[in-house]
C-alpha cells in the first residue's frame, strides 16, 4: 500500500497508535535489558554455593543489628534461596523483552502462515482478550499473597532468607510490567493494521535502539 492510496485518517491514527506505544514498549525493553544482568548474578551465586559445599562452610558471616533479606548472618542456605529469588525476579521481568522480541513460545498452525496485518490482528485480540486480563488480575489476586507475608513475618525456615514478602512482591509488580508492555503492543500492532509500513519504521529503530 503505497502513501498515495493510503486515506489520511489511518496514516494519522497510525501515526499515534505508534507515538503512544513507543514508551510503553520502551519501558519493558529498558526493564527487560536491565534483568539481564541478573543472568551475572545467579551465576555468581550458583557458583558460591558449589563452592561453599565443597569447603563444608555452612555459616559465612554474622552480625548483631538485622539487615534486610539477610537478617542477622549470611549462609549457604541464603545463598541458595538467593539464586532462586534471582531467577524469579530475572524471569517475569524478562518477559516484557521476550515479548516485544516474538522469542516468547507460540504453538499455533496459523500465525505464522498470516500477512503481516493479520498476524497484528490476531496479537491485538490476544492481548486485550487473554494476555492483559490476565496479568491484571494475577496482580490484584496476589496482593493477598503479599500482604500475608509481609503480615506474618515470612522468612525461611532453614536459615536463609528472610523478608519473603520482597520475592512474593514481584510476582504482581512483573505481571503489572508485562501488562504495560502488552498494552504498548497492542498500541504498536493497531499502528501496522492501518499503516503497514509502520512495521518497517519500528525494526529500524528496534536495530539502532539494540546497536546503539
Amino acid at each position: 500500500m503505497t502513501r498515495a492510496t493510503l486515506a489520511p485518517w489511518r496514516e494519522r491514527g497510525a501515526a499515534v497508535c505508534a507515538a503512544l506505544g513507543r514508551p510503553l514498549v520502551g519501558l519493558g525493553l529498558v526493564v527487560g535489558r536491565l534483568s539481564s544482568w541478573l543472568v551475572m548474578l545467579v551465576m555468581l551465586a550458583v557458583l558460591t554455593t558449589v563452592l561453599l559445599n565443597a569447603l563444608g562452610v555452612n555459616e559465612i558471616g554474622h552480625w548483631d543489628t538485622k539487615i534486610l533479606l539477610f537478617g542477622d548472618a549470611l549462609t549457604i542456605n541464603s545463598i541458595t534461596e538467593l539464586q532462586w529469588h534471582l531467577f524469579g525476579i530475572l524471569t517475569l521481568f524478562g518477559g516484557t523483552y521476550a515479548l516485544h522480541h516474538d522469542t516468547h513460545v507460540r504453538v499455533d498452525l496459523v500465525y505464522q502462515r498470516l500477512s503481516l496485518q493479520g498476524r497484528a490482528i490476531i496479537d491485538v485480540i490476544g492481548h486485550l482478550l487473554m494476555l492483559i486480563p490476565f496479568c491484571l488480575l494475577i496482580a490484584w489476586l496476589s496482593k493477598h499473597f503479599v500482604t500475608m507475608s509481609y503480615i506474618s513475618n515470612e522468612q525461611s525456615n532453614y536459615g536463609g532468607l528472610t523478608d519473603r514478602y520482597l520475592i512474593k512482591a514481584m510476582l504482581p509488580i512483573g505481571l503489572v510490567f508485562l501488562a504495560v508492555g502488552a498494552l504498548g503492543q497492542v498500541f504498536a500492532k493497531l499502528a501496522v493494521i492501518l499503516d503497514p509500513r509502520s512495521a518497517a519504521s519500528d525494526s529500524i529503530a528496534d536495530e539502532g535502539a539494540t546497536h546503539g
